[in-house]
This record gives structure tokens, C-alpha cells and sequence, in this order.
């Protein structure tokens, strides 16, 4: 093979370009797919719930525009947010604008039901402003867009849902159009989609470059010399556009896992050219001077089969993504593994042929070997210690695991998307603002079907908002009730019983209702009542969307509402988050059951005793146990990224355990005792092992500058994780072999 490698360079070097000139040309063709809600299945009951709900009260979504100020009533803001309305009610893809100016004051005239705008005119005074605080506190129809300390007043945009989130874009233009001394701020489910999208494409502009000039910086600082930065370099950026053009080609969208895969390959993938590379300079530098092609031969004949092997867990535990009910998290693995793939055989191919084109190196670099005896001496040290006190090493091994295992129970899982964003970005900023001033971006709504008119009805639903609305995490309940109290506000004096109070028949509650209607409000019934009155919802808004303040609300939702035979269901975004936060617990376990049961039989194989596959996956064990200990104890979430940490670990972990298992093999056969071979194995490939898991570390750290708090953990605790299977590597292993002297190893 290691001939046809040098007979067919040339033709193997064309093929590569090729494949990824048409991967390349197809890469123009991937879409953003920035909805949360799509990476999981439709199948799902409140997925199933929602559409439902679409159908019945129409398939809207909202968008609040805020204006902010230390007090927004006075002309200048008023005048402001009323131009800003009136432009964007004639923005296409916007279905209606509610707004302060759209709203109804309601009274009672000479017997009659009186419906005025509230905003005849808007004041220009001190005193007035003050009168009008008060009018808007004393209105129910109002007060929704003010916030309490008025230092916040909105605009409801309700866009359908079929309108893309492009929107957005021509929202701001309309406001770059009347400028202000208020900032202006959006949000919404939309608006975080946006913002998803808008923060998905910076990180892959501004980490992938990252990424890649760390990597240029550890090889060129490695290696000196520049057949070995770019022939690596080269390897890597060819996988990632195989993998970005496959995407493409199979028509999947990049989502918010999409960012992890080229950084997942830039960390891995280059570690097979390091050690071809590395054992290159190793031959130019030798007594016996070789030509590039017998070197090219040569780093061939000694390398693939421990590169093969390594590469193919690495690919396995990586695979164990598939086991996710998450489409994109097993997209991510199907994609990186066939980038680490195609690495895996760029490396053992495409690098020696075309190495075979280059003139050795000769001689030795001074630098390295002043630094060369200071690591020697390191690791000498650390084989003498750990070969004294294999027994402390097993104790401390075992009291952190121990540890961890005690951490894990204080694991919490939280799925949802307004933790995505920082509190310092746009989004993160106004979902903040939205919570603690206009009661929360989430709703959960709370279908009724049947008489919903009837005043039993009527005040069930009442006395469900007079329970829910106790709960720390709601800030606001709107249904039916509300509306038909304020209506009855225009048919009865305030000393009449029947003011601001449910009636006592259905025909009157009805008539309140078209009377209503007929005055121009149906967008305003639209919203808790379907167009026959025979469907109604409570909307009740979240200020904290965390998956445990969701469940604790459903969970008092389903115990106040148990026994209501008109009730149909309770659901919305936040439970969509709760499932998704139940399927992330599920494919966390099945993928990490998944990759430590290929790594074991791969393992098991190659050494040929199943010892082998249990002593090559206990430190990945131990070190993923110190991962969500370290987790639990620091009230670090499991959220649908850091979900992903346990295979990626596992597929990477496990070569440094094999890089030693393989040359203590080698030193055993010389004859070595296990604690001579040990210290060996440590001094020597000690150095490849730490060297390649630096690697790995500088890799991934590009993440801690995401625009993604998920992603920003995901690189801190990768790095955690990596650090722990390298210790775990180079003291627990060499301990548990000292102290049991397995026999497959002999």
C-alpha cells in the first residue's frame, strides 16, 4: 500500500481536490434554520397541541416593540410611538398592530354602552401627563402596554406565522426612519429567532477563523517548519468543506449545532497529521539519511495502524450523537464523523503523497532541543511517582468520582431559549426587560371548548386566574373573563351590581360580546375566543421561562383544572422546552451508553480480551462523572449543547489511553517490568499524548467567545473534560496497570 501511495500520488492528490471543489460549489445552497421548535419532532404532543391552536385562534405570532426612557408619557415619546404605528400597520407581513392608540375607553351614557379611543389627544403638560398615568393605571385595555413605572410603553406587531423572520429587517429600518432619544428595543419569539440566526452566522465568520489561525500558531510553534502547518491545515479545511457541502447536498439547515462541527474537526482532526508530521522530522533528522519518499514510506508503514484505530473510536464515539431524538444533534454526528473520516484518510494518504513532493529538512532545530529535555525530565518524574504510589492514585481516582457521583444529583435540565443569550446582547436585554416589566415573552394557553359563554364557565376560568396568578414565575393571565368584566363596565353604573363582573346568562355575555365586535375589535375578542364562541383559552404569560418554573406551573394547572369537563389542554413554548428538556436526559444516556459500547468492542477487539475494552473506557467513566458532578455543584445547566459533551468526549478521550495501552505493549515485549515499562511509556509517548490533547484544548477554546451562553459552557467544560481524561490517561491507567498486571498486555 505504502508503494501505491507514492506510484499514485498524483492521482491521489487530483481526487482530493476534486471531491472538495464539489463539495465546495454546493456549499451556497445551505439555508440558517434558527427555530428551536424544529429540532424536534413533530410527532410530540404540545407541537401537536400548538398547531391546533393556530388553527382555531389563526396561526399568529408576536412581536413587541418597546420604547425605553426614564418616562415615556410626555409628546415626544407618545408622538413617536404613534407615527412608528401608523408606518408599520402598512408593512406587508404584518397581519395588525395593536397599540395604546387603538385602544377603547368604555362607559355608560344615558343607558348605552360608549366606546371612545382612549388617546383623543395626546397631552403636552406636566398635569396632564399625571392625569394620564393615572386614566392608563384605572384601564385594563391600556395598562398592558405601559409598564408600572412607566418606563416602558410597547407596540403589539402580530405577524403571521408564515412570514419569515426577515421581517425583522424592515421593522428596523422603520424605526432608523423616526428617530428618538428613546432606545428602542424588540422582542418575541420571532425576534429571538432572528437573533438565533443573526448569532449563528457570526460565530461561524468570527470563530472558525479563530479556530483556524490557533491552529496554524501550535503547529507552526510545534513544528517549525511550514510543511507541517500547512499540509495539516490543508487536511482539515478539506473535511470541513466536504462536510458543510454534504449538509448541502442532503439538504439539511444549519442549525445552532451546526457551529460545533467545523470546531469539533479543527480540534480533532488535525492530531493524525501532527503524528505523521512529528515522526517525518523524527526520520529527516536521523543518523541515516533517507530520502522523502523512503520517509514517506516509512511514517506510513509505522503510523496507520495506531492512526486507524484511534481515528475509528474517535468516529465511533462520535457517532453515539445518532442516538439523539434531536435531528440536528444526530446531523452533527453523522457530519462530523464523516469530516474526521475523510481527515482520517486524507492524513494516512493524501500527507505522505504529497510529502513525497517536498526535500526533507535536515538537521535539528536548537530551540526544540534546549525545551526537549525539560518535558523529558517532567514526565521522568511523574513515572517515578506514579509508579511508586499506584495505590494513592486509586484512592484519589475513586474519592473524585465519588464526589461526582454526589454532584450529579443537584444536575438541573434547562432547555429554555432565553437562556441562550447573553444579558449584555440585544435579545438577552429585551427578554429581560420583557419579563420584569410586561410579565414574560412565554405563554402557555389553556384551550376550553364548548359553552364557553356560559357563566359557569366563565367563572371557572376566573377563579383559575385568581390560582395561577399567585405563582412566582406568572406575570400576566388574560382570557375572556377580563374582557367581558371590562364590557360590563359600558352597560352598568359603578354602584349597579353587574359592574365589572361576570353576568349572570349566556345570551348576556354574548351580547356584550358582539356589541363589542361591531365596534371594529374582533382582533382583540380574536385572541380567547374563535369566531363561532365555541373555543376559548386563559393566556397566561411567564416572567421566568426556566423548564422547572414551566413544570411547576403546569403541574398547579393540571391540579386546579382536574376534574373541568370543558377543559381540553394546556400548552405552549415553554412546554415544547419541558419535552425537549426530557429528550435531551434520554439521548444524553443512549448516546453515552452508545459510544462507551463501540469503544469497548473496538478496544476489545484490537487487543483481543474484553479487559482491554474496560481498562480503555474507565477513565472516559471517571471523567465524565467529575464533568456533571462539577456541573451539578456549580449550578452549570444540562441544556441541548452541553448535552452533546459525552460523546464528543468519550470519541476523543479514548486515544490517549490507547497511545499508552499501545507503546507499554511495546515496552512489555522488550522485556520491561510493568513499572520499567510504565516510566518508559510515560517519558516518551507522554509527550505525544499531552501534545495532542493541548491540541484539542486550543481547539475548542474559540467557543468561550460565542455569542451563545450554551456554547460559551460547551467550551469551558470541553476543556474541563479533556484535561480530566488526559490525567485520568497518564495516572489512573498506568496505576490500575501496575496494580493488576492485565495479561493482554503481556
Amino acid at each position: 500500500m505504502e508503494d501505491k501511495i507514492i506510484k499514485y500520488r498524483s492521482l491521489i492528490v487530483i481526487t482530493a481536490i476534486v471531491i472538495t471543489l464539489l463539495s465546495l460549489l454546493l456549499i451556497p445552497r445551505l439555508q440558517v434554520n434558527s427555530n428551536v421548535d424544529d429540532y424536534v419532532p413533530d410527532t410530540i404532543k404540545n407541537k401537536v397541541h400548538l398547531k391546533e391552536l393556530d388553527s382555531i385562534f389563526g396561526g399568529s405570532e408576536m412581536i413587541l416593540l418597546m420604547l425605553h426612557s426614564e418616562d415615556v408619557v410626555k409628546t415626544e415619546t407618545l408622538n413617536r410611538l404613534e407615527s412608528l404605528a401608523a408606518e408599520l400597520s402598512e408593512l406587508e407581513g404584518l397581519d395588525r398592530i395593536i397599540s395604546p392608540f387603538s385602544a377603547q375607553e368604555i362607559t355608560i351614557e344615558d343607558g348605552m354602552m360608549s366606546m371612545e379611543p382612549f388617546f383623543e389627544e395626546i397631552p403636552d403638560n406636566k398635569a396632564d401627563y399625571e392625569a394620564l398615568k393615572t386614566k392608563i393605571s384605572a384601564n385594563s385595555m391600556t395598562n398592558r402596554f405601559f409598564s408600572d413605572d412607566f418606563s416602558l410603553v410597547s407596540l403589539v406587531l402580530i405577524k403571521n406565522t408564515k412570514t419569515p423572520d426577515k421581517i425583522i429587517d424592515d421593522i428596523k429600518g422603520i424605526v432608523t426612519n423616526h428617530p428618538g432619544a428613546e432606545e428602542v428595543l424588540l422582542g418575541g419569539l420571532p425576534f429571538i429567532r432572528y437573533s438565533i440566526e443573526g448569532n449563528i452566522i457570526k460565530d461561524l465568520v468570527v470563530l472558525l477563523p479563530i479556530a483556524m489561525f490557533l491552529m496554524v500558531f501550535m503547529l507552526y510553534f510545534s513544528f517549525k517548519e511550514w510543511k507541517g502547518v500547512f499540509m495539516p491545515f490543508l487536511i482539515v479545511l478539506m473535511s470541513i468543506i466536504l462536510s458543510f457541502g454534504l449538509m448541502a447536498f442532503l439538504g439539511w439547515k444549519i442549525s445552532l449545532f451546526s457551529i460545533l462541527m467545523p470546531i469539533m474537526i479543527i480540534a480533532i482532526a488535525n492530531d493524525y497529521g501532527i503524528h505523521l508530521i512529528a515522526h517525518y522530522q523524527e526520520l529527516a533528522r536521523g543518523e541515516e539519511k533517507l530520502s522523502m519518499k523512503q520517509i514517506c514510506k516509512q511514517i506510513y508503514i509505522d503510523l496507520k495502524k495506531p492512526i486507524f484505530i484511534t481515528g475509528i473510536t474517535t468516529i465511533g464515539g462520535i457517532l453515539g450523537l445518532l442516538s439523539h431524538t434531536m435531528m440536528p444533534a444526530a446531523e452533527l454526528g453523522v457530519l462530523t464523523a464523516i469530516g474526521i473520516g475523510f481527515a482520517l484518510l486524507l492524513s494516512l494518504w493524501l500527507l505522505p503523497a504529497m510529502l513525497s513532493f517536498f526535500k526533507p529538512k535536515r538537521g535539528s532545530d536548537r530551540q526544540e532541543t534546549k525545551k526537549a529535555p525539560v518535558l523529558e525530565r517532567s514526565l521522568e518524574k511523574m513515572g517515578n511517582w506514579v509508579t511508586t504510589n499506584p495505590k494513592k492514585i486509586l484512592t484519589i481516582s475513586v474519592f473524585t468520582a465519588v464526589i461526582g457521583v454526589i454532584g450529579i444529583f443537584f444536575l438541573d435540565v434547562d432547555t429554555n431559549v432565553e437562556s441562550y443569550f447573553s444579558a449584555k446582547s440585544e435579545a438577552g436585554r429585551s427578554t429581560r426587560l420583557i419579563n420584569e416589566k410586561f410579565g414574560g415573552s412565554q405563554f402557555i394557553s389553556v384551550l376550553f371548548s364548548g359553552d364557553v359563554l356560559s357563566p359557569e364557565v366563565m367563572n371557572r376560568m376566573a377563579h383559575y386566574e385568581s390560582e395561577i396568578i399567585k405563582d412566582p414565575a406568572v406575570g400576566l393571565v388574560s382570557s375572556p373573563v377580563a374582557l367581558v368584566k371590562e364590557l360590563s363596565k359600558g352597560f352598568y353604573e359603578p354602584e349597579e351590581e353587574g359592574y365589572n363582573q361576570i353576568p349572570d346568562t349566556s345570551e348576556e355575555i354574548y351580547q356584550f360580546i358582539e356589541i363589542f365586535s361591531m365596534g371594529g375589535n374582533e382582533d382583540d375578542i380574536s385572541q380567547f375566543l374563535d369566531y363561532n364562541y365555541e373555543n376559548a383559552r386563559i393566556l397566561i404569560s411567564l416572567k421566568d421561562g426556566s423548564n422547572s418554573a414551566n413544570k411547576r406551573v403546569l403541574a398547579k394547572l393540571n391540579d386546579l383544572t382536574g376534574d373541568d369537563p370543558d377543559l381540553r389542554y394546556a400548552a405552549g413554548a415553554g412546554l415544547t422546552e419541558i419535552e425537549l428538556a426530557d429528550m435531551v436526559v434520554k439521548g444524553q444516556l443512549k448516546s453515552l451508553i452508545f459510544a462507551l459500547a463501540v469503544v469497548f468492542i473496538i478496544l476489545s477487539f484490537v487487543f483481543r480480551s474484553p479487559k482491554a475494552g474496560l481498562l480503555s473506557t474507565l477513565p472516559i467513566t471517571i471523567a465524565i462523572v467529575v464533568l456533571f458532578g462539577l456541573m451539578g455543584i456549580f449550578g452549570i445547566s444540562l441544556d441541548i449543547a452541553t448535552a452533546l459533551l459525552s460523546s464528543i468526549m468519550i470519541g476523543v478521550g479514548v486515544d490517549y489511553t490507547i497511545h499508552f495501552l499501545w507503546r507499554f505493549k511495546t515496552e512489555r515485549s522488550k522485556g520491561f517490568d510493568h513499572r520499567k515499562a510504565v516510566q518508559i511509556t510515560l517519558s516518551t509517548s507522554g509527550r505525544g499524548i499531552i501534545i495532542n490533547a493541548l491540541s484539542v484544548i486550543v481547539g475548542f477554546m474559540p467557543l468561550i467567545l460565542s455569542n451563545f451562553t450554551p456554547l460559551k459552557y460547551f467550551g469551558a467544560l470541553i476543556v474541563i473534560s479533556i484535561t480530566t481524561c488526559l490525567i485520568s490517561s497518564l495516572f489512573l491507567v498506568p496505576a490500575i496497570v501496575i496494580l493488576t498486571k492485565p495479561r493482554f498486555l503481556e
